[in-house]
């Protein structure tokens, strides 16, 4: 070694600490490096679960259709209140949806780009009407949606695995219930039912259950006819006279 010009015989033990020295920086290092590279693995590894991704797909495609209905409202010629719902909604879900994108973005789940055929086809039948039958069917098919998004988001909250997928959902449940809420006030002052919906009785596949009164009425020709023919055989077959 030289000091300005000036050689300097280091003694062994400063070469022997000089040594140490660099072992211990060189031991403390790898067991840096051991420590990082399994947690840089895991999260390499790590990804949503298949109801975490099912999760955010859906609810996308239900925020992109509630955005496209809210922007048909401001366009028709609807009623106030419902100008007004849909504006509501158009805001709400598309703050919504920036969350559930960016927790998208972050867990790497590929988000569909356009709502279900079954929405686009409610979509298209909306564009088409106008007025009073714009203000049912945007009231009806909005009931339906809303219970099916609550139906998701409950499903996330029990089922879902990732913390950032569940907080989506946790976020959305109560804007979603305060929507659903303001379209069963809507369907009560249009007068439609408020439990949502305008399938067709027996559309979803199940028999049903007459009322009383229908239950009595079909019952009574039948008794009536069973009395009839019980009572025939005795004027048929009348007691024999008596010698």
């Amino acid at each position: 070694m030289r000091i300005r010009g000036v050689p300097v015989h280091l003694s062994a033990r400063d070469k022997g600490g000089n040594m140490a020295s660099i072992k211990r920086a060189a031991l403390v290092a790898g067991l840096v490096a051991l420590a990082l590279v399994p947690g840089a693995a895991a999260q390499a590894v790590a990804a949503p679960s298949a109801q975490d991704t099912s999760f955010l797909q859906a609810a996308h495609q239900g925020n992109m259709a509630e955005i496209a209905k809210g922007n048909l409202t401001q366009q028709k010629n609807a009623s106030q209140q419902v100008k007004d719902l849909g504006s509501r909604f158009l805001s709400d879900h598309t703050r919504l949806d920036q969350s559930l994108t960016q927790t998208a973005s972050k867990l790497k789940v590929t988000l569909p780009g356009s709502a279900t055929s079954e929405q686009q086809s409610a979509l298209t039948k909306l564009q088409g009407i106008d007025g009073e039958e714009f203000d049912r069917m945007f009231v009806e098919t909005n009931m339906n949606w809303h219970e099916q998004m609550m139906k998701l988001i409950d499903t996330e909250m029990a089922q879902g695995v990732d913390p950032d997928a569940k907080k989506v959902a946790k976020d959305a449940a109560p804007v979603v219930k305060a929507h659903h809420e303001a379209l069963q006030g809507l369907a009560q002052s249009m007068g439609l039912p408020a439990g949502g919906g305008s399938a067709s009785p027996g559309a979803s596949g199940h028999a049903q259950t007459p009322s009383p009164e229908e239950s009595s009425e079909s019952a009574e020709p039948e008794e009536s006819e069973e009395s009839e023919e019980s009572e025939e055989p005795d004027s048929e077959n009348p007691e024999p006279e008596r010698s």
